[in-house]
């Protein structure tokens, strides 16, 4: 009988800790994404009273609200439930402690990057959308023709040589560019981000080397 009693006790007490933790992802995402609350109930299509006792860990939500949150956010449901630490699926094991470039730095980037993406996927300006996304397609093109050429990537994964290839990608991001001034400045609708987060980071940190790159006195 007591036995029983303790292994409820245990279940409810474990219970409790996953709702305590999904309710804590489930805050952190909406503000690493920079968007009030309301606007993310909306777009959940629930109450923003309800979202706040979810994000409170007040009530429980049901496996539908789980599978739309991870949508939404871009991130697995098994790190929205605390069950992994994993956010994309893409597994990260193959790195170690002896890499070159601190393990911090890359979580760093794939946060930031996963913000740019789920912007891009929640923006309601096609054309804005779409020129996002074709930039940060030739962006990584470019780079990941670099870790080819140092032999970080195999070869076979391009059908263009590799110089051939940049000069061509470098001349698309040109144009690129060149189309920037035709979107018009929403700088006053954008999206807040009040909140240091990942993408602020990267932007601190790209803005940095910028000015002690090339910026002469």
């Amino acid at each position: 009988m007591e036995n029983n009693l303790q292994d409820k006790n245990s279940a409810k007490q474990n219970k409790a800790e996953k709702l305590s933790k999904f309710a804590e992802i489930l805050s952190q995402l909406r503000k690493e994404r920079g968007i009030s609350q309301k606007k993310a109930a909306n777009d959940l299509g629930i109450s923003q009273a309800l979202l706040s006792h979810y994000e409170k860990g007040i009530r429980e939500c049901g496996l539908d609200f789980v599978i739309k949150c991870s949508e939404y956010y871009g991130v697995t449901t098994d790190y929205l439930l605390g069950v992994s630490e994993n956010r994309n699926g893409v597994d990260m094991a193959f790195m170690s402690d002896d890499d070159a470039m601190e393990k911090s730095s890359v979580q760093t980037l794939v946060h930031a990057s996963n913000m740019i993406l789920n912007m891009i996927s929640s923006a309601k300006d096609i054309s804005a959308s779409k020129y996002i996304y074709d930039y940060y397609t030739l962006c990584v093109y470019r780079g990941a023709l670099t870790m080819a050429k140092a032999g970080i990537l195999p070869k076979e994964m391009f059908k263009i040589d590799f110089n051939l290839g940049r000069e061509l990608a470098s001349a698309a991001i040109a144009v690129e560019d060149a189309r920037f001034v035709f979107i018009e400045d929403k700088s006053r609708t954008g999206t807040d981000l009040s909140e240091k987060t990942a993408l602020h980071s990267i932007i601190e940190r790209a803005e940095e080397h910028i000015l002690t790159s090339f910026i002469l006195e």
